[in-house]
């Protein structure tokens, strides 16, 4: 029976609409990143996934693969899909605000196919809640581990195999061998019992399964694998996405490809350096952004010649903050001259300081600069790690600057604000007064995106809070429908040592940005 396959990035919310105050994309990027390699495979006509439902063109096969926001709005869109197709394998890619989305979406392949179908759960959470312990390099489960919940049963085993860490070559490996079973001897749910042929597969990761309510635990041999041949994400599944800051083109995900995370450690966040772990290929990851760029051009050009392209560098911070990789990009830009206007992710305190760099990337089509800003002082909430330029301003002088730098040579901003994470009621307020005062001043910054800090599993450094993410993160009722102009926000998980939001402190925000924004 041949390779069926259906990816899908689950749902954070039970209902509701997506946000419109934020940079909201129609392209599951993460998961588009981690199946480009089974892609490529399908499109070279190699192997069984030479033969799958994916060895079509890249629109045909961006069918096979779905984002999801809401689950009342979106379940019956994911159920007709697996009708259609009939997959014997579900890849499933889950952040934590969308674990009980995953559970949702897998319960229901496993009522329509039972064993016919293997479901493969992967994705940040996994990999901050099923991890190698830093010190005895044991496999180590936090309690939100779904191997972990399924084994105590807390949810059902919905999930055939759970992966952690970098499944590329992983996820093709599987593909391989659920494509050569003689399904009416051994349906694809029981891949479990070829999971030897995993071991020689590329890459750091673990996988996981149940055998007889016990858990099992399969680690790589840490192989790494050459990023400068990954195929390109557009290339293998189009672009269908058109950031407004962007004015009508249509945004492919880029990436350098040299990191996970962020080579900061602020302890809010989820894509913090402990848990990113190590850069890797540092050295040519501004040729691999300038690869994705120029594919990004061909790849327009060829499905929608009427359009233009952009796109949006998905790095934490743009090529680490690496003077010599910017100047690589640069290098490789200026004379390729492409039809193109692209953004990217700095903190403050990196755009001052490569402040001489950014004349030189405007030159190059770099025109949109994204950075976030959590709070006037960074005192106040305990510090944070990228907080560098503490001793040459404060935080709200420093923003200002890289705004007024960025305005004179035409390089347009946006900020990611951050609340939940220890500021008060003032530090909310002076904050959106003073983007006020910025956007009357410089004309952005552009959008303002609203985020209220969730508690990540972040391998166990998770202040002791434990959490299970079970539950929607938020309730049904009023303070879901004002989280909804939110990228990510809970009211079960707050972070460790706060006090989840009330409905009052959430209205107060909304109508603050709405009253800033129009």
């Amino acid at each position: 029976m041949p390779l069926r396959a259906v990816a899908i990035a689950p749902p954070g919310y039970q209902e509701g609409r997506a946000g419109s105050a934020l940079l909201t994309s129609k392209d599951p990027a993460s998961l588009f990143n981690v199946c480009r390699y089974a892609a490529w495979l399908a499109e070279a006509k190699t192997g069984e996934w030479g033969a799958s439902n994916w060895a079509t063109d890249r629109q045909s096969r961006r069918r096979n693969l779905l984002l999801m926001h809401s689950l009342k709005e979106e379940l019956p869109v994911f159920q007709s899909l697996l009708e259609e197709v009939q997959p014997n394998l579900l890849l499933i890619g889950a952040m934590t605000i969308c674990l009980p989305g995953a559970i949702e979406c897998a319960r229901l392949a496993k009522e329509m196919f039972g064993d016919r179908i293997c479901i493969v759960l992967g994705g940040r959470h996994v990999n901050e809640s099923m991890y190698l312990h830093s010190h005895t390099q044991a496999v180590s489960h936090h309690p939100a581990s779904p191997l972990r919940l399924m084994s105590e049963g807390l949810i059902d085993p919905v999930f055939d195999l759970v992966v952690s860490g970098e499944g590329d070559y992983l996820i093709a490996k599987i593909g391989e061998i659920i494509g050569r079973l003689d399904h009416r001897l051994m349906p694809a749910g029981q891949t479990i019992h070829h999971l030897s042929e995993l071991h020689d597969v590329s890459g750091r990761w673990i996988v996981g399964w149940l055998d007889k309510g016990q858990t099992r635990t399969l680690v790589s041999q840490q192989q790494d694998f050459d990023r400068d041949v990954m195929p390109v994400p557009c290339e293998m599944f189009g672009i269908r996405t058109g950031f407004n800051v962007f004015k009508g083109r249509l945004t492919a995900h880029v990436f350098s490809d040299s990191s996970s995370g962020c080579v900061y450690d602020c302890s809010f966040c989820s894509e913090r350096f402990k848990v990113s772990g190590q850069p890797l290929q540092v050295a040519t990851s501004a040729d691999r952004l300038y690869r994705q760029l120029t594919k990004a051009v061909q790849v327009v050009a060829q499905d929608h010649p009427e359009l233009r392209a952009s796109a949006f560098a998905e790095d934490s911070i743009l090529l680490e903050g690496q003077r010599a990789s910017m100047l690589r990009l640069i290098e490789l830009l200026q004379p390729a001259n492409l039809d193109l206007s692209f953004g990217g992710q700095l903190t403050i305190d990196q755009g001052l300081e490569k402040s001489d760099l950014l004349p030189l990337l405007k030159s190059t089509g770099f025109d949109y600069l994204f950075f976030g800003l959590e709070t006037k002082d960074p005192t106040d909430i305990g510090g944070m790690h990228k907080d560098t330029g503490y001793k040459k301003g404060n935080w709200f002088a420093r923003a200002e600057k890289l705004l007024g730098i960025c305005s004179k040579i035409g390089i347009r901003c946006g900020v990611s604000v951050l609340f939940g994470i220890g500021e008060s009621r003032r530090s909310r307020q002076e904050l959106f007064q003073q983007i006020a005062e910025w956007r009357k001043k410089f004309g952005f910054p552009e959008p303002i995106s609203l985020n209220w800090a969730v508690q990540h599993p972040l391998q166990g450094s998770d202040g002791g809070t434990g959490y299970r993410y079970l539950d929607w993160g938020t309730p049904d009722g009023p303070l879901l429908e004002a989280f909804q102009d939110f990228g990510e926000a809970s009211m079960l998980y707050p972070m460790a040592g706060q006090l989840p939001p009330t409905l009052d402190e959430v209205t107060e925000v909304v109508n603050c940005h709405r009253s800033l924004c129009g």
